[in-house]
C-alpha cells in the first residue's frame, strides 16, 4: 500500500509539472521577399501560452540544416527578459505566461532553390521551474518566390524592309522569360507616335497568355508608316504587363528598334494647260511637272489619269512615261483630252496616279503607287461663240418654218 501511494504521488507530481510547463506558439511571422541566391530577413513573434514560465530560453533556427533557407551567422538566439537569478549563469532570462518575445534572423536562400513554400524547423529550449530541460519544435512556413525576367528576344518585320508609305507592316516581337517563375496574363503594347500608327483598332496590342520559366511567346502588331517618314532608325516603346503567382501586377517598359528605309515620293511642282484657259469644246494638252522629294531614286516612272464619269473630259492620251528621277529631280509628262460641249465652267480636280519602281542598284524592287490631284479650270465660252450658236439655231428654225410653209402651199 505504501508503494502504491508513492507511485501515485510520483505520477501526480509529474502530471502537475507537465501541466504547469511553458508552451510556445508562433503568433506572427514577417519576412522580406525571399528569392534564390539572395539575402533577406525573417522576424518571428513567439508567445508562451503555457501555465508556467520558461527560463534560460533559447531558439535555434533549422538546427539540422535541412532547409535551403540558412541563417547568416549563429542560428541560436537567447530570448526572454533578464531577471534576478543565479549570478554564475551567463544568461538568465524568463518568459512569463502569456508573454510575447520578438526575434529576427538575417537569412540567405541557397542558389538554385526552386520557388515554393519551405517548412523550416524552429527548436525552442528552456528550463522549467524544477530546472528540468524542456524543448519544443515549431514549424515556420516560408515562401521562396521565383523571379520573373522578361526580355525582348527578337524582332522581325514583314516585309523585311520597312519603307515610308507602307501600310499594314507586320511586326513580330519574341518575348522570353529567363527567370525561374511563371509570368501570367502577359500583355504587350506599343506606344506609337508619328510616323507610325495602328493599321486597325487594337493592332498595337497583343495578349500572350502565360510564359513559363525559360520559355518565350510571340507578340504580333500591325503598323502603317507615314508617306513622309524620314529614313533612319526609330525606337518604339514597348510596355509589358504581367502578374506573378500571387496575383501582383507588374509593368515594365522595353524598347525595340525599327529601321525605315528610304523610298521615292512625288510632289506636283508645276501645271501647264494649252490653251491656258480651255473652254467647252476645246482640245487641251495638260503638262505636269513632278519632283521626286523622297530619299531614293525612282525608276520606270509613269503617270496615268484615273477617269471619272462625272468629269466632262474625253481623254485621247491618258498616260505618259517619264523614266528615272533621282532625289530632287523633276520630270514632265503630258495628257491630252477634249472638253465636252456641255461642260460646266468651274475648276475640276483630275486624279493622277504616279507609278514607279525602287532603285534597283540599292536592291529595292518594290513598286510604289502614289496619287495626286491636279486642278483643271474650265472657263466659260466667249460672247462671239455664244452669238454664233444663237445665229445657227435661228437659221435652223427659219428653214423649218419655210419647209412647213411650202408644204401648206402645195396642198
Amino acid at each position: 500500500m505504501r508503494w502504491c501511494v508513492v507511485f501515485v504521488a510520483v505520477l501526480l507530481s509529474a502530471g502537475l509539472a507537465y501541466a504547469l510547463d511553458a508552451d510556445f506558439y508562433v503568433t506572427a511571422v514577417e519576412h522580406t521577399k525571399l528569392r534564390q541566391d539572395s539575402y533577406g530577413y525573417v522576424n518571428i513573434t513567439l508567445k508562451n501560452l503555457g501555465a508556467s514560465y520558461a527560463a534560460y530560453a533559447r531558439v535555434t533556427f533549422d538546427p539540422e540544416d535541412r532547409s535551403p533557407i540558412d541563417p547568416v551567422g549563429s542560428p541560436r538566439r537567447h530570448i526572454g527578459r533578464v531577471r534576478e537569478g543565479i549570478l554564475s549563469e551567463q544568461y538568465f532570462g524568463i518568459i512569463l505566461q502569456n508573454e510575447e518575445v520578438e526575434l529576427g534572423y538575417r537569412v540567405y536562400v541557397k542558389k538554385g532553390t526552386p520557388p515554393g513554400v519551405y517548412y523550416v524547423p524552429l527548436l525552442v529550449e528552456w528550463k522549467d521551474e524544477q530546472f528540468n530541460t524542456r524543448s519544443q519544435v515549431l514549424q515556420l512556413a516560408l515562401p521562396v518566390e521565383g523571379e520573373i525576367k522578361l526580355s525582348v528576344a527578337g524582332v522581325a518585320t514583314t516585309p523585311r524592309e520597312v519603307r515610308s508609305g507602307r501600310d499594314n507592316v507586320k511586326l513580330t516581337v519574341r518575348i522570353a522569360n529567363t527567370g525561374d517563375a511563371e509570368a501570367r496574363n502577359v500583355r504587350a503594347g506599343l506606344l506609337l507616335d508619328a510616323p507610325f500608327a495602328e493599321s486597325f483598332s487594337g493592332a498595337g496590342e497583343s495578349f500572350l497568355g502565360n510564359i513559363k520559366p525559360y520559355a518565350e511567346a510571340t507578340a504580333e502588331f500591325h503598323l502603317d508608316v507615314a508617306e513622309r517618314a524620314e529614313p533612319g532608325k526609330y525606337e518604339l516603346p514597348l510596355v509589358v504587363e504581367y502578374e506573378d503567382s500571387a496575383g501582383r501586377d507588374y509593368r515594365e517598359e522595353r524598347s525595340i528598334s525599327i529601321l525605315v528605309e528610304p523610298a521615292p515620293y512625288f510632289e506636283l511642282s508645276g501645271v501647264e494647260l494649252v490653251p491656258e484657259n480651255p473652254t467647252p469644246g476645246d482640245r487641251v494638252t495638260l503638262k505636269l511637272r513632278i519632283r521626286n522629294t523622297g530619299g531614293e531614286k525612282a525608276e520606270n516612272t509613269d503617270i496615268r489619269v484615273i477617269r471619272e464619269s462625272s468629269q466632262p473630259f474625253d481623254f485621247t492620251t491618258r498616260s505618259d512615261f517619264i523614266g528615272s528621277l533621282k532625289p530632287g529631280e523633276v520630270g514632265e509628262g503630258a495628257i491630252e483630252f477634249e472638253v465636252k460641249e456641255d461642260a460646266v465652267p468651274k475648276e475640276y480636280r483630275l486624279r493622277v496616279s504616279i507609278r514607279c519602281t525602287g532603285d534597283s542598284e540599292a536592291g529595292d524592287d518594290n513598286v510604289y503607287v502614289q496619287e495626286i490631284a491636279v486642278p483643271v479650270k474650265v472657263a466659260a465660252g466667249s460672247p462671239e461663240e455664244g452669238g454664233k450658236v444663237l445665229y445657227a439655231g435661228a437659221g435652223v428654225l427659219l428653214l423649218l418654218l419655210l419647209a412647213v410653209g411650202v408644204r401648206k402651199l402645195r396642198r
